[in-house]
């Protein structure tokens, strides 16, 4: 079959824009159902109208968690406290996990899309302003560093792995798929999970 998922390396402008915004777990899943739609025309726009809407909440799902896939990657070498390490090693790897496990459902899941992108183009081009200030301020050779670098980091984390947090979790409750709906629910769980243990390291680190 041939391998229809984006391309993870098209995904990574949006790490930056996070950074510069304030920057599966569960298996087995069920086809969606193949049979001929006799349903009411009006039913099938409305279920098409929510499909719409489910998909763009997954590609911007997909986007972000490919995004912090990458954050070790990126900022290891700026990166000076084995606490703060750790919990950036928590983020990317799941998310990273998660962004194959997204790009595997789109294959057992027809219906379901994560390359859509609706962003405007205002909106777009803001983001862009954002993505540089944010390379100049984080570079690794002249950007901040130290004390000043990890807190920046983690105060951006934060706010990536809540809105991913609210991001599935409101995917789980609209999902009318149980199974997407129960993978959703897991990632909504785990990076509220991710929101406790960077807002406790920011307390005791940078904030007592």
């Amino acid at each position: 079959m041939q391998d229809t998922a984006p391309k993870r390396c098209a995904a990574r402008p949006a790490l930056f824009a996070l950074l510069a915004a304030g920057l599966v777990a569960l298996g087995g899943c069920t086809a969606f159902d193949t049979r001929p739609d006799t349903a009411p025309a009006s039913a099938q726009n409305a279920s098409s109208s929510l499909r719409d809407q489910l998909n763009d909440g997954y590609s911007k799902l997909y986007a972000t968690a490919d995004g912090l896939s990458q954050v070790d990657r990126i900022f290891y070498v700026k990166i000076e406290s084995d606490p703060v390490q750790r919990v950036v090693e928590d983020v990317t790897g799941y998310s990273g996990e998660l962004a194959t496990r997204l790009e595997q459902l789109t294959g057992d899941f027809p219906a379901l899309a994560i390359d859509h992108d609706n962003t405007p183009p205002i909106i777009e081009a803001a983001e862009q302003a954002q993505k540089q200030a944010t390379l100049k301020r984080f570079a690794p050779v002249v950007g901040t560093a130290g004390v000043a670098f990890e807190r920046g980091l983690l105060i951006r984390l934060l706010g990536a792995v809540d809105q991913q947090h609210y991001l599935a979790e409101t995917l789980a409750e609209r999902e009318p798929d149980t199974a997407l709906s129960q993978i959703m629910a897991s990632a909504a769980e785990r990076y509220a999970g991710f929101y406790e243990q960077i807002d406790a390291l920011l307390i005791e680190r940078f904030y007592r």
